[in-house]
């Protein structure tokens, strides 16, 4: 691992903002940001004392995030980062494509990558939107401090399956609460009389609201608290002045899509996970 310097984290923002606005994606999530700002990530580099590439590698997610500066394109740049990856990469890895446009399919094919996991990015309008009825059997109240070990341990079961969420520990829990989006009542928890059944954590930046996360004790799935945790957050968001609302889950999860696209959401691009059938890139010339 290698940590960045200031000044280093401050060109890979620079560089990812000329990106974004090129393509109208954000060639770095979250986590990548994250990552940025401690040791957890390995960094590539292209370009010297001004990057015109950058490769962030997650050992233990065993994905990888791209970016090349608009005005640095089809010169082999993005292969020869890859190619570093695969060298340094043991075992399988992917490259996120994030919004899966059509010159990061043509690179993946170049590279000789093939789709893998995907992410659906739906959104709807908050257009309408009302508190549901709460069954008798659950409270809803904002996230107090005392409810964080509860709340990772919840977050830990509903999300066994899901290497990146499941993972959250006490520490990048405060780091996420410590961002300037993060509102203690916008994390909503579902108590029943065994604790904590579920969680609704919302996100809003100006007036766009996010479905962070949304999670379900097993003990406490089947009882259709996922949906009432949704259209309580909805109805938070809508509260606080955002007019429409984004989310992102995995398209391996049809019953999780089904319950958004039955709330109103529909799929407004998609993310995905490219990675080499063999643990290798081809090696021909750049097209």
């Amino acid at each position: 691992m290698n940590a960045l310097t200031a000044a280093q984290v401050d060109q890979v923002l620079a560089l990812a903002g000329r990106a974004a606005a090129h393509d109208g994606v954000e060639p770095l999530n979250e986590a990548a940001h994250f990552a940025l700002r401690d040791d957890s990530a390995i960094h590539l580099f292209s370009g010297g004392d001004a990057p015109e590439g950058y490769l962030q590698w997650s050992p233990a997610y065993g994905t990888a995030q791209l970016v090349v500066d608009p005005s640095a394109r089809r010169r082999g740049i993005g292969r020869a980062l890859a190619g570093r990856l695969a060298d340094i990469a043991d075992g399988s890895w992917g490259l996120w494509a994030f919004g899966d446009l059509p010159p990061a399919r043509g690179f993946a094919a170049a590279l000789g990558l093939r789709p893998g996991r995907g992410l659906l990015v739906m959104e709807r309008t908050l257009d309408g939107v009302s508190r549901p009825a709460v069954p008798d059997a659950l409270r809803l109240r904002g996230y107090r401090p005392g409810d964080a070990e509860e709340l990772l341990r919840v977050n830990a079961e509903a999300f066994a399956h899901h290497a990146e969420q499941g993972a959250m520990d006490a520490g990048e829990l405060a780091a996420r609460m410590a961002e300037p989006w993060f509102d203690p009542e916008g994390l909503l928890l579902a108590f029943d009389d065994a604790g904590l059944a579920g969680f609704h954590w919302t996100k809003r930046v100006g007036t766009t609201g996010e479905v962070y996360v949304v999670g379900v004790a097993p003990r406490a799935q089947g009882r259709g608290y996922g949906r009432v945790l949704l259209d309580a957050g909805l109805a938070h968001l809508a509260s606080t002045g955002a007019d429409h609302v984004v989310l992102y889950v995995d398209m391996a999860e049809p019953v999780a899509v089904r319950m958004y696209e039955s709330a109103g959401f529909r799929v407004a691009s998609r993310d995905v996970l490219y990675a080499p059938e063999h643990g290798h890139v081809q090696k021909q010339e750049q097209p």
